[in-house]
């Protein structure tokens, strides 16, 4: 529509407006545990200013207080300590994602981070990007080390990074439901007495990483100094005037386009009794437009592994998994399967040409990130060592990883997770399912306008003849369209 007759667009091209930071705090306490004042609430209010979430970070400092353990963090650095983030207001679940760190872990930070960002994630989020927690980040890997790049840019930390008494600050972004999009978040339209709420479940401090020197204590990490550190534009009375008579001509309501995710945890027998052949995998998602479904697979058994391990303190269980031994695999919505011909996996991740059949779902992952065409669609961190990566395997022996924490080789159990100070191994599975890339709203798979059934369709390995040794629990993250809208009454409503 030619400007001159569109109406709509009432908002002049420039606004005078100052943009400045503030820091929002917590409104249930200064002190958090995950055993005790587990649950953080940060509101987020303003009259005259509008929210940049794009811009925008939280902050927190741990400290930790075991008197003998010692810990590193898992793959998601900072994220680790959340288990679940909701954005709320007015007693209404604006967003929820549950399995914040595992979908940080095994999926964001393995396909997207660079080595510069590895780098700069050791600084704000307490990555390891070197050999040991005891060797410095600039030290390299010698050439026996299989490449020292790829093994120092996906280095784990041996369980030592956070010392007995130790202290750190993070810092993070917000991943999730709002603050997920580029537009600005009108807070004055937001009622007063109700604002938006960011809310932070902590998680237990055996699943935050490797811990060395014993289980940890109940209790033995505390975060305080939380804020959100807002980046905010102020912005004149005339200026919110006009974004008020913008949502009465729409209706009474001024709408937000962005993105959110939705977690789903499936359950697979493994060994003989689960069988092989084609394995289903149940994902109860009702949603008007799915953009892409990312999925990992992993064990919860640690009696196969050396020892057997006392406990998850010892692994790095959250961004850990493994491929299920699938030889192909495909998503079933109602009647339609996509892509239409099966994504051809690993196979048997116990045979050599196992190693020599990645590539297929690493291009699928890279399509459903929406990075494919990008020079490193999928940044440092996967590569030959870690994706799929096979920590158990015997001197000669080239194998990929199924997702179980303990295989016998040799005649031996040995494991392939708490080998804290070797490499990150990560085997995140993804499907893109947008029809029109970044050019048009809700173009995504349709599950909810007939209620589909929407199921994950695993083709197992006629040798391996089963997923592995091991149950697996498969974890499901879709990434789908959602709508926010501020209401005339402060309210604001969101529809999926």
């Amino acid at each position: 529509m030619p400007s001159t007759i569109d109406y709509s667009d009432v908002l002049p091209m420039s606004v005078p407006a100052v943009s400045r930071r503030r820091k929002f705090y917590p409104v249930n306490g200064g002190e958090f545990r995950a055993e005790a004042n587990s649950e953080i609430r940060i509101p987020i209010d303003s009259t005259s200013a509008l929210l940049d979430a794009a811009h925008s970070y939280l902050e927190f400092t741990i400290r930790n207080f075991d008197l003998a353990a010692t810990l590193s963090l898992d793959a998601g650095g900072a994220a680790m300590f959340f288990s679940r983030v909701r954005v709320e207001q007015q007693g209404q679940v604006l967003s929820d994602t549950q399995e914040y760190n595992r979908l940080v872990a095994s999926i964001i930070n393995p396909c997207t981070e660079t080595a510069g960002g590895r780098l700069a994630g050791s600084i704000r989020d307490s990555t390891q990007a070197g050999q040991t927690d005891a060797t410095a980040n600039d030290v390299p890997y010698g050439v026996a080390f299989n490449r020292g790049d790829r093994k120092a840019f996906a280095a784990h930390g041996n369980g030592t990074k956070i010392a007995v008494g130790g202290a750190y600050t993070f810092s993070m972004p917000i991943l999730t439901g709002l603050f997920t999009q580029d537009k600005l978040i009108p807070l004055p339209l937001v009622d007063k007495a109700n604002p938006l709420t960011l809310v932070l479940n902590l998680e237990t401090e055996e699943n935050l990483g490797v811990w060395a020197g014993g289980a940890p204590a109940i209790q033995a990490i505390a975060v305080t100094q939380v804020s959100y550190n807002a980046q905010l534009v102020e912005v004149g009375g005339d200026v919110i005037q006009q974004f008020s008579m913008m949502r009465d001509m729409m209706g009474g309501q001024l709408a937000i386009s962005g993105q959110d995710w939705e977690h789903s945890a499936f359950f697979l027998t493994g060994g003989a009794a689960g069988g092989g052949g084609q394995r289903v995998v149940n994902l109860p998602v009702r949603k008007r437009s799915i953009k892409s479904l990312f999925w990992v697979a992993n064990s919860d058994n640690l009696a196969n592994t050396a020892g057997p391990l006392a406990g998850k303190y010892l692994v790095y269980n959250k961004s850990f998994g493994g491929h299920c031994n699938v030889d192909s695999w495909q998503l079933k919505v109602g009647s339609v399967t996509y892509p239409p011909t099966p994504i051809e996996g690993p196979g048997n991740g116990g045979l050599q040409p196992s190693i020599y059949s990645r590539g297929e779902c690493l291009k699928e992952l890279a399509k459903a990130m929406g990075t494919l065409s990008f020079v490193n669609p999928t940044g440092t961190i996967l590569n030959t060592i870690t994706y799929f990566g096979n920590q158990a395997t015997a001197a000669g022996v080239i194998e990929t990883a199924n997702g179980d924490n303990g295989e016998i080789i040799g005649g031996a159990p040995t494991t392939l997770v708490a080998e804290a100070s070797d490499s990150i191994y990560v085997a995140p599975f993804g499907i893109d399912l947008e029809s029109f890339q970044h050019t048009a709203i809700e173009s995504g798979v349709d599950s909810e306008t007939m209620a589909l059934d929407t199921n994950l369709l695993l083709n197992i390995n006629g040798i391996a003849g089963n997923i592995g040794l091991e149950d697996k629990t498969v974890h499901s993250f879709f990434c789908y369209d959602k709508h926010y809208y501020f209401n005339a009454d402060g309210s604001v409503s969101m529809s999926d």
